[in-house]
């Protein structure tokens, strides 16, 4: 299996050249969303949403009180989650493919034009309640979930894409299985961006128009790696 190292040296060769493209990639979707939502507080939260961990999942339970602005971050959670999950299937595209061109406006939207939403949306649903109630024994079996879970969008689009049907549940399952030993190997990799998350910070959320590719490519890799070694 590859080292922490060597899935980030690989995700900086899926991304030599294309960069910019990558970035793009990003800025569409935060443009449709504060266009839909009318705020742009969208955008930070955006960039720092992680597909696969908990970070939209608690933002479900972050509301100001209001019926309007609740019904707003709702929508923006939701909308989070689609988007994020079509970044996320095209840089495995390009793991997979070095030849894989990105379309910006095209590659944002594939979730919803594959017709993927509501797939999806019954995941993020499923990962939120389970996480919940994991968490209610006590913040560290919530978190253990959320890394088993982490791999459920990759399962589904593969399913999909090779002709089988998986329920979200199914996915949820697979990505346990898959996850079984991985867990702390997946927890190495996220820790190593802890600095970039900071420079995503201090840059107001500006760094992550590059910081995300980065991430979204390490996360392919090292699932491409944990399906070679099965």
């Amino acid at each position: 299996m590859l080292s922490v190292g060597e899935i980030k040296r690989e995700a900086r060769q899926t991304l030599n050249g294309r960069w910019k493209e990558a970035a793009l990639l990003n800025v569409i979707p935060v443009v449709i969303t504060i266009l839909i939502v009318g705020s742009g507080s969208f955008a930070f939260g955006y960039f720092g949403t992680n597909i696969f961990n908990g970070d939209y999942i608690n933002g479900l339970t972050e509301t100001d009180g209001t019926a309007a602005a609740n019904a707003r971050e709702w929508l923006s959670d939701l909308l989070t989650i689609v988007f994020a999950t079509g970044v996320s299937y095209t840089l495995l595209d390009m793991v997979r493919n070095p030849n894989y061109e990105i379309v910006p406006l095209r590659d944002s939207l594939q979730v919803i034009k594959k017709g993927y939403t509501l797939p999806v949306l019954g995941m993020f649903i499923l990962q939120w309640l389970f996480v919940s109630l994991w968490a209610i024994l006590f913040v560290i079996p919530g978190l253990i979930k959320i890394f088993s879970y982490a791999l459920t969008y990759f399962v589904y689009k593969d399913a999909t894409e090779s002709g089988h049907y998986l329920s979200p549940l199914d996915c949820i399952t697979r990505s346990r299985e898959l996850m079984d030993g991985n867990k702390g190997r997946l927890f190495l990799l996220e820790l190593s961006f802890i600095g970039w998350h900071l420079v995503g910070t201090f840059t107001l959320g500006l760094g992550y128009l590059f910081i995300t590719p980065y991430l979204a490519a390490s996360r392919a890799i090292f699932y491409e790696d944990l399906l070679r070694s099965r």
